[in-house]
């Protein structure tokens, strides 16, 4: 059984917000004191429904903040009547543009990193599927959901690979790191394994192989094929398995891409997938 040479846990716990320690005790079991995390989380909650940029009080509320604690609350037992989450879903619902899809939110315009132009809050791109799946796991099942859906079948390219966003970007082709959050919402909303567009994806990724060498995609490709049906035992599953393992720091942590420090949500994504992949996770 391949294990981590490092102590993942710790450094989540010791670096994380209120959302990456509720994620990881979520996928590791562990029992806690999941309330007191829920309870911050829902302190933070702006007036208006969403969660503040980075979770950092203060901030304008974000599209992706608010999406990512809204799928959690229900998988850690947060009625999906509750207040806290019926104002979760109003905010993202009247948000939606009008091609179906989300951007970020505009209020966070100049607020964002110049640097981040993966990030549009004019263009809807990749956070549409983190909406449809935080929606979907909310229990909303609405027209604004297939609209999303339409929008992501409709933006796919030649390549088999999504953009980042639509409209003006320096980036071109597909962004490998959403990947997997968009498969995971056509796969939430019932598409079959089978699907041509899935198949154009996997030849997509597979064509990729042996180019990708950053953490944030090599999780993203190894979600991907998890969730298309890939066996732990596969060769390409059991080479990202062990380009992970050796791209954790010795701190514990996994960073994006590059040089940049560890980062506690990349790190927890990573622990995720290790996870299924029978890893050993020391805690």
């Amino acid at each position: 059984m391949k294990r981590l040479r490092y102590d993942a846990v710790s450094y989540v716990l010791k670096n994380g917000n209120s959302f990456h320690k509720l994620k990881l005790a979520h996928i590791l079991r562990l029992n806690g004191d999941r309330r007191k995390l829920v309870e911050e989380l829902r302190s933070l909650q702006n007036e208006g429904g969403g969660w503040p940029w980075q979770l950092v009080a203060g901030n304008p509320s974000g599209v992706s903040d608010t999406a990512k604690v809204l799928e959690l609350l229900p998988q850690v037992g947060v009625n999906k009547t509750s207040n806290t989450i019926r104002r979760a879903v109003s905010f993202l619902l009247v948000r939606q543009n009008r091609d179906g899809g989300w951007s970020e939110s505009p209020e966070l315009e100049g607020i964002i990193p110049s640097s981040w132009n993966w990030i549009s809050t004019r263009h809807s791109g990749y956070q549409t599927a983190e909406i449809v799946n935080a929606l979907i796991e909310a229990g909303h099942f609405g027209e604004e959901v297939r609209r999303g859906i339409d929008f992501l079948r409709s933006i796919q390219n030649e390549e088999g690979g999504w953009p980042s966003h639509i409209g003006p970007s320096i980036y071109t082709g597909s962004d490998i790191a959403s990947t997997d959050h968009i498969i995971l919402a056509f796969l939430h909303h019932g598409e079959l394994k089978e699907s041509p567009m899935f198949q154009r994806a996997e030849r997509m990724l597979l064509e990729r192989r042996g180019r990708i060498d950053s953490p944030v995609d090599e999780t993203a490709v190894l979600s991907t094929l998890l969730a298309l049906g890939y066996p732990p035992e596969n060769e390409y599953v059991s080479e990202l398995v062990g380009r992970l393992i050796e791209a954790q720091r010795s701190d514990g942590g996994w960073n994006w891409f590059g040089d940049l420090p560890s980062n506690p949500m990349q790190t927890v994504d990573c622990l995720e997938q290790l996870l299924k992949c029978g890893v050993k996770i020391p805690f």
